[in-house]
């Protein structure tokens, strides 16, 4: 996606990622090169990414990729046609989707993005068994 004249970026579901611990929605820095077939990038931070299914801003899988790509790459966008709608307050959603990850790896289900109380209470509750699981403990 082009964030500014002549940017680009990556936003997608890591499954494997070294400083995020995977099985999330993440965003990469500038995009730097990619493969003529788009099946690889290398990015300005010297990641390497292996590139899977391309999907357009109308086209998000569920409810907590529409609000990560908000959340992830909204401040780095002009204009709030290149974001989709996402109701309420961004820093609180972002908690949300931080829940929601934190659930993916704890196998668990996630509490509902309407309750932001459960969803703290949730972060708060799972924080260290999260933090222990990504450390391999």
């Amino acid at each position: 996606m082009d964030i500014d004249v002549g940017v680009e970026i990556l936003f997608g579901y890591a499954v494997e990622h070294n400083v995020l611990g995977g099985l999330s929605w993440a965003r990469s820095s500038r995009v730097m090169w990619f493969a003529a077939d788009y099946s690889r990038a290398h990015t300005l931070s010297g990641r390497r990414y292996s590139l899977g299914q391309r999907f357009e801003l109308d086209q998000f899988p569920n409810e907590e990729a529409k609000v990560a790509f908000a959340v992830l790459v909204a401040p780095y966008v002009n204009g709030p046609a290149l974001v989709p709608p996402v109701t309420g307050d961004l820093f609180i959603a972002g908690r949300w989707v931080l829940a929601c990850k934190m659930a993916r790896h704890l196998q668990t289900a996630a509490p509902p993005r309407s309750d932001p109380d459960a969803v703290e209470e949730f972060i708060m509750l799972n924080r260290n068994q999260y933090s222990r699981l990504l450390m391999g403990e």
